[in-house]
């Protein structure tokens, strides 16, 4: 064979493979086209979270599952706490204080040994407080579980809140106040909370002066309120002996003191201060939120309203405000709506998205056209079952591993849900009907009730002409505002009438 032969001779069997290829395909039952795949209905349930349940001899609850399959142990811990807990004029101290028993140091270890040694042996702990719960975690090798968790039990019960790493704490939070503004999305979300939550306790922000004043008196204080075995439940999974770890468990938490361990949130209520809140910044694109108010969870209306908000604009690009104001006009990269779910207090239903400044009026007119459109014909038979596929599909994915099914019903008996939740879940998905949704659309979905927070240039958004009956600057009560009197924004005390 010649060299021109030699060389082509590869060329020709890949294309003699290439060809023979879809024969095979074919021969074997494979379909000529993705499209025309189909798969075998998934033989799944939810696994239940009672055979890892256990309250131990002191008190403290757990969910533990052993899991073999690598050599790593995981702990996911929440403590009844949370930032809505903060003293006022002291916004900030729940986060300072989860962070800095981590960072600051424990009674026999000096912060930088402690560093070291989590380090060295490859123990990931980290720290934190949300809204209504603090949490905390371990991720370690199983060789150094005993190691680990005598680490974990000094961060958890013996922080020494060392002086330098407290300053040091504090000086990144001032850091991160002076620059909290300087994108606009972070901008949207604080003023819209402020603006539909001006009296609670969810919406406050942190001061430079409030940080300053927190000393480490406080941050003990606030560590003796929160970390306690009866504030505790914990999911533990990894490559050990369940009852070994349980005995481990005892005697690295404290007994549990009498009492209860419910977590009571303070009062408070979706009262929006204004229809429109604008807060300037200069820039070309308006970035926009607009809310109505929801409830608190549990609720009876949440899963159909669930289903709707997946209609409306949860579900993005197939949603209908992802068609109409996204792809079908072109008005922004984004547009999706959420409703949140919240144990603590009342939630809000929003639609977010950022347009050119002069489109604002147009984009929030067309979002209103596509809720009117809703609620006059309702929901179609296959946006609902495209819903539901959507949020019961999901369902297996937080199911993957030991460590998602102990830490899902951790967090579920938290926040106090019943211990079948995840069980009956796909079923009260489906048994949602069009008539449901339907009902909920009506009673919450209502466009005269909205609030409106615009981040962007208010010279532009003045010069906007109304689209379809629409415009910013016929709405009224309006604040305009600058980002830094976010944190101070409270509604306009009413005149007192003394002529009476």
């Amino acid at each position: 064979m010649d060299s021109a032969a030699t060389r082509s001779f590869p060329l020709m069997l890949v294309l003699l493979l290439f060809a023979a290829g879809p024969l095979q395909a074919r021969r074997e039952g494979v379909p000529g086209h993705p499209a025309k795949l189909s798969y075998p209905d998934l033989d799944w349930e939810v696994p239940l979270g009672a055979p890892y349940r256990r309250t131990l001899g002191n008190g403290l609850r757990a969910y533990i599952a052993e899991d073999r399959s690598l050599p790593l142990v995981k702990i996911v811990g929440y403590v009844a706490s949370g930032t809505l807990f903060d003293p006022g004029g002291k916004e900030g101290l729940g986060d300072l204080t989860f962070r800095l028993m981590r960072t600051g140091g424990t009674r026999d270890f000096p912060a930088d040994t402690l560093d070291a040694l989590l380090e060295r042996l490859a123990i990931d702990v980290s720290l934190s407080c949300t809204q209504s719960h603090g949490e905390f975690k371990a991720f370690f090798l199983s060789e150094f579980t005993d190691t680990a968790l005598m680490l974990l039990k000094q961060i958890l019960f013996h922080p020494s809140f060392e002086k330098d790493r407290v300053e040091q704490e504090r000086d990144r939070a001032i850091e991160g106040i002076r620059h909290r503004f300087d994108d606009p999305g972070p901008t949207l979300s604080a003023a819209y909370y402020r603006a539909m939550y001006p009296e609670g306790e969810n919406s406050r922000l942190s001061t430079v002066s409030g940080i300053e004043s927190i000393a480490r008196e406080d941050l003990a204080a606030f560590h003796s309120r929160a970390i306690a075995t009866e504030n505790m439940i914990l999911g533990v999974s990894g490559n050990f002996d369940a009852d070994s770890m349980a005995t481990r468990l005892e005697a690295l938490f404290p007994k549990a003191r009498p009492g209860t361990s419910a977590i009571d949130f303070p009062k408070i209520a979706v009262a929006p201060l204004a229809k429109c809140v604008v807060v300037h910044k200069p820039i070309t694109q308006a970035y926009v939120r607009m809310g109505l108010p929801l409830f608190a969870r549990p609720h009876p209306d949440y899963y159909p309203m669930s289903l709707l908000n997946l209609v409306l604009g949860g579900s993005s690009f197939i949603s209908r405000l992802g068609k109409k104001v996204r792809s079908d006009e072109g008005l922004t990269y984004s547009i999706y709506s959420n409703a949140e779910s919240n144990y603590a207090f009342p939630a809000t239903l929003y639609i977010s998205f950022f347009t050119k400044s002069e489109t604002v009026n147009k984009a929030i007119a067309l979002s209103l056209t596509e809720i009117d459109s809703l609620l006059k014909n309702g929901v179609t038979a296959d946006e609902l079952s495209s819903a539901k596929k959507i949020l019961v599909d999901a369902l297996p994915s937080m199911f993957r591993s030991a460590g998602d099914i102990v830490d899902n019903y951790a967090w579920n008996e938290y926040y106090g849900r019943d211990k079948g939740h995840f069980r009956v879940y796909p079923a009260k998905i489906e048994a949602c009907t069009r008539d449901t949704v339907n009902r909920v659309a009506r009673k919450y979905l209502r466009p005269s009730a909205f609030t409106y927070v615009v981040v962007g240039d208010t010279a532009a958004l003045s010069a906007q002409k109304p689209f379809d009956g629409f415009s910013l600057k016929t709405l009224s009560p309006a604040r305009t505002i600058l980002p830094e009197d976010i944190p101070a924004l409270r509604p306009k005390p009413v005149p007192v009438d003394t002529t009476r």
